[in-house]
């Protein structure tokens, strides 16, 4: 009986042990391996896809945002303030622009008239540009800022008219855009005006010159250069006896 149990046990273990075997195939694995392998580099870079666009997106919506608040600080700054009318800052900014322009011309006018180089003419016409341009600026910022609401600083016979069309079909971000855009024109003027003015009191008359009418400076230079040419061919000649 006692030798029948043992066989029983016996047979049990090895059966159970054989139950229990690990069969291992290096083919599959390598193919699992594979697989698992691919499919965590394509999952990485769909999540690395995912955090671009959100970044992307995070940033356009920044961009929107701050744009936004850029508009509303525009339209804040192109408020109207009680005394000076629409668009007041830029009213008063770009009047004393052009005072400043219109005071200046003369001055240099005079400068130009008792100066003697050639082209004076021109100089002078283009000083004369420079007032026009400049009124002319003044009437658009009028004209088209302000649709003539308010009044022109400038007086004279050569200032355009103030006029209204009765309608404004501009809102104050476009209005603010053409303003910044006539004042920085206005800018330029002055301070080549400025320039020409410093000019005028502390330099010579031949960089004045060239601060009004670069080219006509740059052809009378040419001029005198080939007029010395001339001369020094002239008198390198031999008279043949």
């Amino acid at each position: 009986m006692r030798n029948l149990m043992l066989i029983i046990c016996v047979t049990c273990f090895f059966g159970t042990a054989s139950a229990w075997k690990v069969v291992i195939d290096p083919y599959c694995l390598k193919a699992v391996t594979t697989n698992l392998a691919s499919q965590k580099a394509i999952e990485d870079q769909h999540n690395r896809r995912l955090d671009s666009i959100s970044a992307k997106q995070n940033k356009l919506e920044q961009y929107t945002v701050s744009m936004a608040t850029i508009t509303e600080l525009y339209k804040v700054t192109m408020e109207n303030i009680s005394g000076f009318g629409t668009e007041s800052k830029y009213y008063v900014e770009i009047g004393l622009c052009a005072f400043d322009i219109v005071k200046s011309v003369p001055e240099l006018v005079k400068t130009v008239s008792k100066a003697k180089f050639t082209n004076k003419a021109l100089c002078l016409n283009e000083l004369g540009n420079l007032t026009a341009q400049t009124q002319q600026l003044v009437a658009d910022f009028i004209n088209i800022v302000n649709n003539g609401k308010v009044q022109n600083p400038l007086k004279g016979q050569a200032t355009a008219a103030t006029k209204s069309d009765g309608y404004n079909l501009l809102d104050r971000y476009d209005r603010l855009t053409v303003a910044n855009r006539i004042y920085t024109d206005l800018l330029e003027i002055r301070y080549k005006v400025q320039a020409m003015m410093a000019m005028a009191q502390y330099a010579t008359k031949d960089d004045l010159f060239f601060a009004i009418d670069p080219e006509g400076w740059a052809n009378m230079k040419v001029m005198q250069n080939q007029v010395g040419i001339l001369i020094l061919n002239w008198n390198g000649l031999r008279i043949i006896k």
